[in-house]
């Protein structure tokens, strides 16, 4: 199988006084322009063969279950550990996991309020650590959950990655993380995103103040509760949880994963849904009508 780029001759764009071209309106840069280095990561081909792989019955043993196989463990805290990834997969790159619970058939929708705060505790310690290593350029943290999130591995654990030279700040704004509210507590509020990303349903939660870390990661969870029970008619198997930090503001998107829209793989353009406000309300009408802590744990 191959596949053809056909290139239609035409005359050549005009270019701006360091040789960019420019958009239709005069003076917008078309391309960016900084060094390959600083925008790409290289995956390591011979490494990421090996991974194993437990989200399909019959696959690998889980990695994370026999804690004698795992690498040194840096930080502990009862069963949820920090450890190195043993598939640096990027290439330069510095890559921790986060194991979350021993229970390789839990997920983070499920945990008591005592587990959901230890995990993201030590999650948000490990990255503020790492952010100030002058090594990384800007550190990665994101969970995959599921066969569409682009994991491998069933067992609960969240990802940090020190990026040496890619700063993943140069390519977010923070109209990303703009959208009609769904809650708000005092420590964070959750919206629905009307700039998303990538397309259709993002889940935004924003961290008010830097002591609200803890409402931030009910809502979190909360967010991820609604999107594995009734977002898409309960039929939502996966999600990811990606975490910002621009300027002074701490951001994190709860992103439901279905196959990715062509729209935006070949041409890089979201798609925003046109019921917003209609899964806005399903999510307040389940999750945030009367008491929210009473409806913690549902």
């Amino acid at each position: 199988m191959f596949y053809a780029v056909f290139i239609i001759s035409q005359a050549p764009p005009e270019r701006h006084s360091d040789g960019s071209p420019t958009r239709l309106k005069e003076g917008e840069p078309m391309a960016d322009n900084r060094p390959p280095e600083e925008t790409q990561l290289i995956f390591q081909t011979s490494i990421g063969s090996q991974k194993p792989h437990t989200l399909r019955s019959g696959d690998s043993p889980c990695p994370f279950c026999d804690r004698s196989q795992l690498p040194a463990i840096l930080k502990e805290d009862g069963d949820i550990l920090l450890v190195p990834n043993k598939y640096p997969i990027l290439k330069g790159s510095a890559p921790f996991v986060l194991i979350e619970t021993s229970e390789c058939d839990s997920e983070l929708s499920q945990y008591d309020e005592d587990r959901l705060l230890r995990v993201f505790r030590m999650a948000f310690e490990t990255w503020d650590e790492m952010s100030a290593d002058p090594a990384y350029r800007s550190v990665l943290f994101l969970k995959n959950h599921g066969p569409l999130s682009g994991g491998s591995l069933r067992h609960p654990h969240m990802q940090l990655i020190g990026l040496p030279t890619v700063d993943y700040r140069r390519n977010i704004q923070h109209q990303d993380f703009t959208g009609p509210l769904i809650h708000s507590l005092p420590g964070a509020e959750l919206n629905l995103s009307d700039h998303p990303r990538i397309g259709f349903a993002e889940f935004n939660v924003i961290l008010k103040s830097p002591g609200g870390w803890k409402d931030m990661c009910r809502l979190i969870q909360t967010a991820v509760r609604y999107v594995l029970t009734y977002h898409h008619g309960g039929k939502v198997t996966s999600y990811n949880l990606f975490f910002y930090r621009l300027d002074a503001m701490t951001y994190c998107k709860v992103i439901p994963r279905f196959v990715t829209t062509p729209l935006y793989i070949g041409y890089s353009i979201p798609q925003v849904s046109d019921n917003l406000l209609a899964i806005v309300e399903d999510a307040r009408k389940h999750y945030f009508a009367g008491s929210f802590t009473d409806r913690m744990d549902t």
